[in-house]
């Protein structure tokens, strides 16, 4: 089994512009080093409830130099703490908090709004959260800061960037919502050329999209989840520690499995495997079964043959999975992978065994299923939150593929 093959990247720390207020951070999750902190004072915006709350007097804009960057920027990461003051009482969900830019000498070359409810939240809550939002950014929880006697939520906001050949500044500016931002550290990661794949750590994979992966036919992330799953058993404090783990990911794979019309005798997997995982000794004996019951559940999806433009296909299928909810079509990515769209749409279909648009159809209603069960937004807001721009065609196509309409199972999350 590989590691996680991801690029091996630079980040370039910006200087920020400090208020008077230190802030002690904790971090309860691994961050690649050039991500770490130093204990001292961050940067806070404008904000709070009514004119004459004490943070209305905090400025609206940090401005921070780009210029002499080594390398071509390729991603914004943002810690900190998004956002103060942002409960749903007095911002609700689908407020316009803040926008990203980045000018060259001349114009605006990028921008990127912030939402409540995909960008941000309440950060007093501090129940971790890890969201794909679709539109080139992600947000995970990695730790908790304290403020005012308040203890807050850090998250890292990840933004990426499209190829920008200069850039002079980024622009982070609040507009004006009740939310105050809390920016302990910004960073751009640089193009670089892909190292030793062992040292990567990012771009984990959320156990309960593992059944819309295997809906969709994902080979790409489903090979990434069984990755993460051997790395998880390979560091479990104990055997049954490492046969749960390996239990419970197999249940999501059969699980996901049934509901692409797997076999009945898919019932009898989990009993089975687990009376062999109590009679192994070793924790790489647990991850090499549980792997292979994995891969064999799953044959039936992704026992195609692998061509030589099986690579290109994952890549597309990266593109798809953080770009999802933009106006994305098969022109776009067969430009961005150098192809021509006829050439990419046979490719696609022969790798996938399905049409591009379809496959895109179906990953957006996997992300709105999920954000309707946990997120418990407007049916409206989800639709265009994942790339719908008419209602109806996102009712009628989401009750198609669910065989429950979207308000119904809005509810059931409720």
């Amino acid at each position: 089994m590989k590691g996680f093959l991801e690029s091996e990247s630079k980040y370039h720390s910006l200087e920020l512009k400090r208020t008077e207020a230190t802030v002690e951070v904790r971090f309860n999750s691994d961050l690649p080093p050039e991500l770490r902190l130093s204990p001292g004072f961050a940067w806070m915006s404008n904000g709070g409830s009514n004119r004459s709350h004490p943070a209305r007097s905090l400025p609206y804009s940090l401005d921070c130099k780009l210029e002499g960057l080594a390398g071509a920027p390729r991603r914004i990461e943002l810690l900190g703490v998004f956002a103060r003051f942002a409960e749903a009482k007095v911002e609700p969900a689908g407020t316009l908090g803040a926008t990203l830019q980045i000018h060259d000498e001349r114009e605006m070359v990028f921008r990127q709004d912030l939402v409540q409810g995909r960008h941000y939240g309440d950060a007093s809550d501090r129940q971790p959260i890890q969201r794909v939002s679709g539109d080139g950014t992600s947000i995970a929880t990695c730790g908790e800061a304290e403020l005012d006697d308040i203890v807050y939520r850090v998250d890292r906001l990840t933004v990426d960037l499209p190829d920008i050949s200069q850039a002079r500044n980024l622009v982070f500016r609040d507009l004006g919502s009740p939310a105050s931002f809390v920016i302990l550290g910004i960073f751009i990661e640089l193009e670089r050329k892909a190292g030793c794949p062992f040292h990567s750590k990012s771009g984990l994979i959320p156990l309960r999209e593992v059944s819309a992966i295997i809906r969709v036919g994902d080979r790409r992330r489903f090979v990434k989840s069984l990755e993460q799953l051997e790395a998880g058993i390979a560091v479990a404090n104990d055997l049954d520690e490492a046969r749960g783990q390996a239990l419970t990911f197999l249940a999501v794979v059969t699980a996901g499995m049934l509901e692409s019309g797997g076999s009945r005798e898919l019932h009898r997997v989990q009993l089975d495997t687990a009376r062999k995982l109590d009679r192994l000794d070793c924790k790489e004996a647990i991850s090499k079964e549980v792997i292979a019951q994995c891969e064999s559940i799953a044959e039936p999806l992704f026992s195609g043959p692998e061509s030589p433009s099986a690579h290109l296909i994952d890549k597309a299928m990266g593109i798809v999975d953080r770009n999802y909810a933009k106006n994305l079509s098969d022109v776009i990515v067969a430009q961005q992978l150098g192809l021509s769209t006829s050439h990419f749409r046979f490719l696609f279909r022969e790798t996938t065994g399905s049409p591009f648009h379809k496959y895109l159809i179906a990953i957006r209603l996997e992300k709105a299923r999920l954000m309707l069960l946990e997120q418990g937004l407007p049916v409206s807001q989800v639709a265009n939150a994942v790339g719908f721009t008419g209602l109806s065609h996102f009712s009628r196509a989401f009750t198609q593929r669910f065989a429950a309409s979207p308000t119904s199972l809005r509810r059931q999350g409720a």
